[in-house]
């Protein structure tokens, strides 16, 4: 009986069949369309936040390059007063260490010592000595 209902209505089930998968699909078809929708305006509002923030990493970028440089002009001129210290010290050493032989020959010449031995403690030239010899010789 029942089989027999189910053969005589074969045609309509299989027709309603047919047409609760096509509504299904369709029903399947928006559902995705509106997912789509919403993963896109996800996607485009990420993209939105990304771009802001590689524009503030470029402005962030951009702050660091110019202190950097400012930077490295002081480190520049601090470069140039500490080569202009050094041949200061190094010009005021000479003078202090040439004053200081001067003494040590004057010393000598006081003391009666010859020009031969002031030379080759002091090595100065034979003119300084000679002055040397000459104003302060005993």
């Amino acid at each position: 009986m029942f089989i027999d209902f189910l053969i005589s209505k074969f045609e309509i089930l299989v027709f309603i069949s047919v047409l609760l998968i096509v509504i299904g699909f369709f029903l399947l078809f928006l559902y995705q369309s509106h997912k789509f929708e919403i993963n896109k305006t996800l996607v485009v509002n990420y993209s939105e936040i990304i771009k802001k923030s590689n524009l503030e990493t470029k402005g962030y970028l951009a702050d660091i390059a110019s202190i950097l440089e400012i930077q490295k002009n002081e480190i520049l001129k601090i470069t140039d007063k500490i080569s202009f210290l050094e041949r200061e010290i190094n010009r005021l050493g000479s003078i202090k260490g040439s004053e200081d032989i001067l003494g040590i020959a004057i010393d000598m010449a006081r003391k009666g010592e010859d020009k031969e031995s002031i030379k080759n403690k002091t090595n100065l030239r034979d003119d300084e000595i000679e002055a040397i010899y000459t104003y302060y010789r005993k």
